[in-house]
């Protein structure tokens, strides 16, 4: 994991005006330690040392009571900034992924059912769980990454510049702690990496349950699955429990790196004060900074855990996001150029490389038709829960009236032959298979064609999950009804309907 990954700045514009801010409190902040210290120093010694009435070192008192209330405040608004840039931040990046995924499914080949199922499920895991994750980045671990940069440098300087043999004790210690960062880092990333893989596997498991729940229960096989459920859900708890040992483990190396550091540099100084080399307001102001100087880095080693999956699953939205840039913008095709492409009496195929804006073209052409003449089916092949005939002639058409020889032409041209009208079509599909839920979706465009004198059959992948044998029956179906003056446009990456074109338009990025 990067300790600041530039790409999660760039995407999240929400952080940097946050990160200004958080430089501007964190100096702030070290400036009123500093004051807290000084002045501490300065009312401790002016009594034991040099004999002072407290009432004459009165203004130190009141000098730290400003300066912790001025250090309270900025801590305050510090949290406050925090909250409020991981939340836009936050929700900044979901809708750049959101809108990622909405175009790699426009341009994207269709795949199988199992693995939209496994993209779906990973997908939902980023957006929700993956991304809430990302709060304790915004709000703990980058505001501490800023404030160590800052702070520890500083105080460093001062306790060199006061004691320099407290300094050779800080500067070799010091750098202990980002050395134990770094060998736990390594570790927790792969932890972290499982337990994120292992809550993918959950949710993916359990979508494919309930897409299938329908299925479950017509064979009694619903129980079955519980066991399943459960151990994988058992396998997510003990991950969660190796990352919080890790993470207590990280804080408990970190706790005791930085306690000895002081502890030797206190000795040090204590000696010292013995023997009268050293004044004791130099010894007591460098102690009083010690800890401070220490503070901030032992702290960006425990916020570093409690961010790792957040940041793990951040990588994964932006490597989405980036690739969804990648692909360039889409292709604008002029007017006449689209509706060139839908020929009365032809079959015309549209083919590429998946991102080239195939789907774009398409929906360019649906949108510049008129709507009451085109029957469409989009990428996705969608259903509803219903019969196939609701599916097919509609919720409302399908208590009613329905030309039988119309219905009948449009199943046999769909290849639609392995499933009865009655059967129930679950929730996406849920009940029947991939190539059934593209048959059934296919046949209501078929339908609708069907209806009209002149039609503008605009498809998306028809054949995509359909075997050879019906995909070469519905390739035959679209000759047919070119032959009946239909216009077909379809966009496939199959040979079987390229072969049945009238014209084939290759479509390339410009």
């Amino acid at each position: 994991m990067k300790p600041l990954d530039p790409r999660l700045l760039s995407e999240a514009r929400a952080a940097r005006w946050f990160i200004a801010g958080v430089v501007a409190l964190a100096t702030l902040g070290a400036g009123a330690t500093l004051v807290i210290a000084w002045q501490l120093t300065r009312f401790i010694t002016s009594i034991f040392v040099s004999g002072q009435s407290p009432a004459s070192v009165a203004d130190a008192l009141a000098w730290v009571a400003l300066a912790g209330i001025v250090k309270g405040g900025a801590l305050w608004l510090q949290e406050l900034f925090a909250v409020r840039a991981a939340s836009s931040a936050r929700a900044e990046l979901r809708g750049k992924y959101l809108r990622a995924i909405a175009r790699s499914t426009a341009t994207g080949v269709a795949g199988s059912t199992e693995r939209e199922s496994e993209s779906t499920g990973s997908r939902q895991t980023l957006v929700t769980r993956g991304l809430e994750a990302l709060d304790a980045y915004f709000a703990k671990y980058l505001p501490q990454l800023v404030l160590t940069a800052l702070v520890t440098p500083t105080f460093a300087f001062v306790i060199w510049q006061t004691d320099w043999l407290s300094g050779v004790i800080l500067l070799a210690t010091l750098p202990l702690i980002p050395l134990f960062m770094v060998m736990i880092g390594w570790a927790t990333r792969s932890v972290q990496q499982r337990q994120l893989d292992a809550l993918t596997r959950l949710s993916q498991h359990f979508l494919e349950v309930l897409r299938g729940l329908t299925t479950l229960k017509i064979f009694r096989r619903e129980r079955a699955q519980l066991a399943t459920l459960e151990a994988v859900g058992e396998q997510y708890r003990k991950r969660t429990m190796r990352v919080l040992a890790v993470s207590f483990l990280s804080g408990f190396a970190l706790e005791l790196a930085a306690s000895l550091s002081v502890a030797l540099m206190a000795v040090s100084i204590g000696f010292r004060l013995m023997n009268g080399s050293m004044a004791l307001s130099a010894g007591l102001f460098v102690l009083l900074l010690a800890p401070e100087t220490y503070l901030p880095l032992r702290m960006v080693g425990a916020n570093f855990h409690a961010a790792a999956e957040g940041v793990l699953a951040s990588e994964q939205v932006l490597d989405a996001i980036d690739a969804a840039k990648a692909d360039g913008p889409q292709p604008v095709v002029a007017a006449a150029d689209i509706a060139e492409l839908a020929a009365p009496g032809q079959v015309t195929v549209l083919v590429g490389r998946s991102g080239v804006g195939k789907t774009t073209r398409l929906e360019q052409l649906r949108a510049g038709l008129d709507a009451d003449a085109v029957a469409w089916l989009p990428q996705g092949h969608p259903v509803f829960a219903g019969t196939v005939l609701e599916n097919i002639v509609g919720q409302r058409a399908a208590g009613g009236a329905i030309d039988s020889e119309r219905l009948a032409r449009a199943l046999d041209l769909a290849a639609l032959d392995d499933l009865h009208l009655d059967a129930h079509v679950g929730v996406a599909g849920g009940s029947i298979s991939g190539g059934q839920r593209q048959r059934v979706a296919l046949a209501r465009a078929y339908f609708r064609a069907l209806g009209l004198t002149r039609a503008n059959l605009l498809l998306d992948e028809p054949l995509s999950a359909i075997d050879e044998v019906r995909a070469a029956r519905v390739a035959l179906g679209l000759r047919e009804l070119a032959a009946a003056g239909h216009a077909v446009v379809a966009i496939s990456h199959q040979d079987a309907l390229a072969a049945a074109a009238d014209r084939v338009v290759e479509v390339r990025q410009p």
